[in-house]
């Protein structure tokens, strides 16, 4: 009989500090804000248009990150953007996909790769995306470009007081092969 409790008694204290372990890393949600997007070129040249994006960030850990927004498009249906990051120096990187169904009738659906740099004190950063667009009705396909800004224009959400390894500044840039 002592020996069941023993073993039970074990396997509680297992089962508790796994569960410990666990609640003490799971991701943390750190807020929603909005920032101004403003495309300054896209594939037919330079442009000037912007946005409003209300978005979230989710600590997941480390130095890295999750983010979920949208652009709300009352007449052309909203932009849906999801992705994840990784704070390295003073800078957040971040990959993102992101999906428009146009809602004007037109049949077209647009999607996006978008490589995000926004700083951690400011939030403040850059953006290019690289996309696919499709008209269902027509079936014609095409690719678009753009590429800008991105402006805090919310609540400032501290990024860095979360992170608990940001990893240190490197360029992450291709360089150019010097003979």
């Amino acid at each position: 009989m002592k020996t069941k409790k023993l073993i039970f008694g074990l396997l509680l204290s297992v089962f508790l500090m796994f569960t410990v372990v666990s609640i003490s890393t799971a991701a943390q949600y750190l807020g929603e804000t909005t920032w101004t997007i403003s495309i300054t070129k896209n594939d037919e040249g330079d442009t000037s248009e912007s946005a409003t994006m209300n978005g979230s960030i989710t600590h997941m850990g480390g130095a890295y990150y999750t983010m979920q927004a949208y652009i709300p498009l009352a007449d052309d249906g909203d932009v849906i953007f999801a992705g994840g990051g990784v704070l390295i120096g003073d800078t957040l990187y971040l990959s993102m996909s992101g999906t428009q169904k146009h809602s004007d009738g037109s049949g077209n659906r647009d999607t996006d790769v978008i490589h995000m740099e926004i700083n951690k004190d400011t939030l403040n950063g850059t953006f290019h995306a690289v996309g696919n667009d499709f008209n269902v009705n027509s079936l014609e396909y095409g690719e678009h470009f753009s590429a800008g800004t991105i402006t805090l224009t919310g609540s400032f959400i501290d990024i860095d007081a979360h992170a608990t390894a940001a990893l240190p500044a490197t360029n992450t840039l291709l360089l150019e092969d010097k003979d």
